[in-house]
C-alpha cells in the first residue's frame, strides 16, 4: 500500500480528534448565560402556565440523636433532586463534546426546598459552596447534604420497648403547586433509600416508605422512618437495679426487730427509689398525653417503700410496748390465722411463741386442760356446738402473747403480702411493656415483604387519598421521552432506562 495513501488517511483521523478545551467551556458558559441571556429568577420552563416536575429522593447516612425530651430527630442525609431545565440545552458536538457541565448552585434556577418540620428555623437546604450537574439534554442533578433537625412526636407509652415514628417532610417554600410539582420514588424506585446507611447503637430502622402529600395550593414529600429502640442498656442499668431494689425493699421485715436498723434500711431504699424516678423523668418529654408504664411501675415501688417504710416504723413502736397487755381482738385474730398451715408452720418455728411459763403446772391445771379436750372431743362426736364458745374462751386465756409475737408475726405476714404484690407488678409491667413492640413487629412482618415502601398518594382539600390523578400537569418523570418537555440523549439509543437514577452509561451513572 501507498505509505502516501496510509500518511493522509492518519492525518484525516488526527484531524477528527477533538479534545475538550477550555476555550470550549467558556463558550458554553458564554453561550448560556451571555448571548441566551439565562436568567435563574424565571422558572426554566416554556410554558410559564406549567408546572415544573421536581423528583426529591432521600438517601439517609446515619440517625445521630433521637431525644425523647425535647422531641427532636438528628439526621445526616442528603436529597437527589433532578428537574428539567429547558433553558440548558446545547449540542455536545459544537463545544469540543462536552457533554455535562457544573455550575454553582446560585448561578441556576432550583426549587427552593426547605424541611417543613424544622426544629430550629426554616432555610433553604443546601450550602453556597455545592455545584449543580447540568446534563447537556437540560437534565439537572443537586445533591445538597445536610444534618436535619426535624420534630418528631415522641411516644413513651412503652418506654424502653418503643416505636418511634418520625417525619422528614420537605418542600418548594415559596412555590406553589401550580409551579413546582413535587414527586419522588416514581415507577418503582427507591425515594428513600438506605444504601449508605450506618447503623445506630441505640436504635434500628424498622421501617421506612415514602408519599407525597398535596392540598390546592402545596405538594410535600413525606419521608418515613420506623425506629425501634435497642432496650438492653436500658434493661441493664435501670431496670435491672430497680427490680434488685424492690427485692431488697421488702427484705426489712427479715431484719430483727432489735437491730434498730430497719428505720434507715427503709429510708435508704427509698431514696434510691426517688433516685431512679429522678433518673427516667429527665430523659423523658414532660407531657401528659402518655405516661410511660416504666414510669408507672416506678411511682407504683416508691408507693410500696413508703408504706414499708411507715409498716417498720410502726412495729418497731409496737415492738417498746412490753408492759402493755396484747388486745383481746388481736389475740383471736392471731388464734384465727393460725389455722392457715402456712402460718401454723411459723408458729412451730417459734416465729409466734407463749411467753414463758413455770416450769411446774398444778395438777389442777393440767386436768382442766385435759377435760377441756376430752369435752371437744365429746362435742365433736355427739355432733354439738355448745361448747365452741367456751373453748374460744380459754384459748384466748391460754395462748397469752406478747407484742413481740405479735411483731414476729406481722413480719411474716407483710414480707409474704409485699412478695405477691411485687412479683405481679414486675410481671404485668414487663409483659404490658415488651407486648407492644412484639405485636409492632408481628404486624409489620406479615404486611410487608420488603424493607422499603412507597406510597405516592394525593391528599385532597378535604383530607381524602387517591393515587396521583392524570390531570396533573407534567406527571412523568423527567429524563423520560415527553416528560416534562424532555427527550432521550440521542447517542443513548436503547439505554434510556426505567429512572433517571439508574442509567448505565457509564459517563453518567455517578450522578443517579
Amino acid at each position: 500500500m501507498d505509505l502516501n495513501f496510509i500518511g493522509l488517511l492518519v492525518l484525516i483521523c488526527l484531524d477528527q480528534i477533538k479534545a475538550q478545551t477550555i476555550s470550549d467551556a467558556k463558550a458554553l458558559r458564554k453561550k448560556l448565560f451571555v448571548t441566551d441571556e439565562y436568567d435563574k429568577r424565571i422558572r426554566p420552563i416554556d410554558n410559564q402556565t406549567h408546572s415544573i416536575d421536581v423528583y426529591v429522593n432521600l438517601y439517609l447516612l446515619s440517625v445521630n440523636d433521637l431525644s425523647e425530651k425535647d422531641e427532636v430527630l438528628t439526621t445526616t442525609a442528603y436529597l437527589s433532586v433532578s428537574w428539567n431545565d429547558s433553558n440548558l440545552i446545547w449540542e455536545p458536538k459544537n463545544y469540543g463534546g462536552i457533554k455535562l457541565y457544573h455550575w454553582p448552585q446560585n448561578e441556576v434556577w432550583r426549587p427552593d426546598l426547605a424541611l417543613k418540620n424544622s426544629h430550629l428555623d426554616y432555610k433553604g437546604i443546601g450550602e453556597e459552596s455545592l455545584n449543580v450537574v447540568n446534563i447537556h439534554t437540560g437534565l439537572m442533578f443537586w445533591h445538597p447534604f445536610q444534618v436535619f433537625k426535624s420534630t418528631c412526636s415522641i411516644d413513651i407509652s412503652y418506654y424502653p420497648f418503643d416505636h418511634q415514628i418520625c417525619y422528614l417532610r420537605f418542600q418548594a417554600w415559596s412555590y406553589t403547586r401550580l409551579q413546582v410539582n413535587m414527586r419522588s420514588g416514581y415507577n418503582g424506585s427507591k425515594g428513600f433509600n438506605l444504601a449508605y446507611f450506618e447503623e445506630n447503637s441505640a436504635w434500628k430502622i424498622k421501617e421506612n416508605e415514602w408519599y407525597v402529600e398535596r392540598d390546592h395550593k402545596d405538594t410535600t414529600i413525606s419521608f418515613k422512618v420506623t425506629l425501634k429502640r435497642k432496650p438492653m442498656y436500658f434493661m441493664l442499668s435501670v431496670l435491672l437495679p430497680i427490680c434488685m431494689l424492690s427485692i431488697l425493699n421488702i427484705c426489712v421485715f427479715m431484719l430483727p426487730v432489735s437491730a434498730g436498723e430497719r428505720a434507715s434500711y427503709a429510708v435508704t431504699v427509698f431514696l434510691a427509689f426517688a433516685v431512679f424516678l429522678t433518673i427516667v423523668s429527665e430523659t423523658l418529654p414532660q407531657n401528659s398525653e402518655s405516661v410511660p408504664v416504666i414510669t408507672s411501675f416506678l411511682v407504683m415501688q416508691t408507693a410500696i417503700s413508703t408504706l414499708i417504710t411507715i409498716f417498720a416504723m410502726i412495729l418497731l413502736r409496737l415492738n417498746s410496748f412490753d408492759k402493755i397487755k396484747v388486745p383481746k381482738l388481736i389475740v383471736k385474730i392471731m388464734n384465727l390465722l393460725k389455722r392457715i398451715p402456712c402460718l401454723k408452720l411459723v408458729g412451730k418455728n417459734k416465729y409466734l411463741h407463749k411467753p414463758k411459763q413455770e416450769t411446774e403446772l398444778s395438777n389442777k391445771e393440767n386436768k382442766k386442760t385435759k377435760d377441756v379436750e376430752l369435752a371437744d372431743i365429746e362435742c365433736e362426736m355427739n355432733g354439738k356446738s355448745s361448747s365452741n364458745e367456751q373453748l374460744e374462751d380459754v384459748n384466748d386465756k391460754g395462748d397469752e402473747y406478747t407484742w413481740k409475737d405479735v411483731v414476729n408475726f406481722l413480719d411474716f405476714l407483710l414480707f409474704a403480702l409485699f412478695a405477691i404484690l411485687l412479683f405481679f407488678s414486675i410481671v404485668i409491667s414487663l409483659s404490658v411493656a415488651s407486648s407492644k413492640g412484639k405485636v409492632f413487629s408481628e404486624e409489620f412482618d406479615a404486611a410487608n415483604s420488603g424493607t422499603y415502601h412507597r406510597l405516592d398518594s394525593t391528599v385532597s382539600a378535604d383530607g381524602g387519598s387517591s393515587f396521583p390523578d392524570d390531570q396533573s400537569p407534567n406527571h412523568s418523570l423527567p429524563g423520560y421521552p415527553n416528560g416534562g418537555g424532555m427527550t432521550p440523549p440521542p447517542d443513548w439509543n436503547n439505554k434510556w432506562p426505567l429512572s433517571p437514577w439508574s442509567w448505565e452509561d457509564d459517563d453518567y451513572n455517578f450522578y443517579y
